[in-house]
């Protein structure tokens, strides 16, 4: 169970980065620096069915992961409720490829889709966040594991600055988005190669 883990967080993780830069070369004037990762996969974009399947697999790939690490690690409440909300980031980066953003995506989202995009990825951002810092402070209780608290604060920290960023009114809100996302990358990272410390009695 700890390798089926390990490998969904990593393919998860290599989907979600080859696509994004995969599309964001075949998009014309794309600009990772100021544009959303969604507008790759935004309806009526050239390269939106790909990037929104993308999604769709990172992100279901994301929250089995972070469900089975709720199996795997120690069952405290901590623990449970971090890997929780965690499993809500992923389950938000999946429907984010159900439901694509509007062409553009501008705030507010003129169709259904686009506003469920906007609020599911907006709830599924701040889970994340909250769940690094949970999960950061049960692994301190933990002999074996402590050293996800530092890098609990290392990912949490920049991750919470810059959320509030990955608005359309930040300039450089591309460069916000990527700095969170690289936040969770090594993040879910840390914890799958944690799993090889856990105790027997935690499994």
């Amino acid at each position: 169970m700890r390798a089926l883990a390990l490998a969904c967080a990593i393919l998860s993780l290599l989907i979600l980065a080859g696509i994004t830069l995969g599309a964001g070369a075949a998009y014309p004037g794309y600009d990772h620096l100021r544009q959303f990762i969604s507008e790759l996969g935004a309806d009526g974009a050239l390269t939106g069915p790909h990037v929104s399947l993308a999604f769709i697999v990172s992100g279901a790939l994301l929250t089995v992961f972070w469900l089975l690490c709720a199996v795997l690690f120690p069952r405290t409440p901590l623990f449970l409720i971090g890997f929780g909300l965690s499993a809500l980031n992923g389950l938000g980066l999946m429907f984010g490829g159900v439901f694509p953003c509007d062409f553009g995506c501008e705030p507010g989202g003129v169709t259904l889709s686009g506003r469920l995009h906007e609020i599911l990825g907006g709830v599924g951002y701040m889970a994340g966040v909250a769940g690094i810092f949970l999960i950061g402070l049960a692994a301190r209780n933990q002999p074996a594991l402590r050293g996800l608290f530092t890098l609990g604060l290392i990912c949490g920290v920049p991750a919470l600055a810059v959320v509030w960023f990955v608005q359309p009114w930040f300039h450089w809100l591309g460069v916000a988005q990527r700095i969170l996302e690289t936040a969770f990358a090594v993040w879910a990272v840390g914890v799958a190669l944690s799993l090889r410390r856990l105790p027997e009695t935690a499994r």
